[in-house]
C-alpha cells in the first residue's frame, strides 16, 4: 500500500504533478517494467488517509520527497523496504540513473561508474500530512519526481 505526502510529485508525462493533482482522474505516471525499461502506466486513486506522520527523504543530490512510514521504496537490486526503513547512505532505484555499470564523465571530467542507484543522504521526520494511495497498472510501481521508484 503506498503512503504519499499530498504535496509529493511523481513524474506524468507531462512533467512532475502532486500525486493529489494526479490522482484526480486516471492519470499515466512513470514507472519501471521487470524488464527494467522505463515506460508510462495508468494510474489510479486509491485511499486518502488524513494527517499521518512523514518522512522526508532527502537524496545526495539534494531532492527530496515525503512519504509515510509503510511506504515502500526500491533499494539497489529492486529489494523493497518501508520508509521507516531507510537510512543514510542507502542506495534506492532510479529511474534518471544511468545502468548500473555504464561508464561516464562528471562535468568536473572525473570518470564514474554508475551503479544505477541514487544514494539517500538523510531521514527526518517531516510532520504530518494527508497520505494517498495509488495504483499503477501493468507494474504496480512509480516513479517519484526525485527519481526513486516506489511500490504503489
Amino acid at each position: 500500500m503506498s503512503q504519499i505526502a499530498h504535496n509529493t510529485k511523481v513524474e506524468t508525462p507531462e512533467g512532475p504533478f502532486t500525486i493529489k493533482t494526479v490522482l484526480k482522474s486516471p492519470t499515466a505516471v512513470m514507472t519501471r517494467t521487470d524488464e527494467g525499461k522505463v515506460r508510462f502506466a495508468i494510474s489510479k486513486s486509491g485511499a486518502v488517509t488524513d494527517g499521518q506522520a512523514v518522512l522526508k527523504i532527502t537524496l545526495e543530490d539534494g531532492k527530496s520527497f515525503r512519504v509515510g512510514p509503510e511506504q515502500v521504496l526500491l533499494k539497489s537490486g529492486m529489494q523493497e523496504v518501508n520508509a521507516a526503513n531507510v537510512k543514510a547512505g542507502d542506495e534506492l532505484e532510479s529511474v534518471f540513473a544511468f545502468p548500473a555499470g555504464y561508464a561516464y564523465k562528471t562535468d568536473a571530467g572525473d570518470e564514474v561508474e554508475s551503479t544505477g542507484t541514487i544514494k539517500v543522504r538523510s531521514v527526518e521526520e517531516d510532520g504530518e500530512a494527508d497520505l494517498y494511495e495509488i495504483v499503477v497498472e501493468r507494474t504496480g510501481r512509480f516513479a517519484f519526481s526525485a527519481g526513486v521508484l516506489g511500490v504503489a
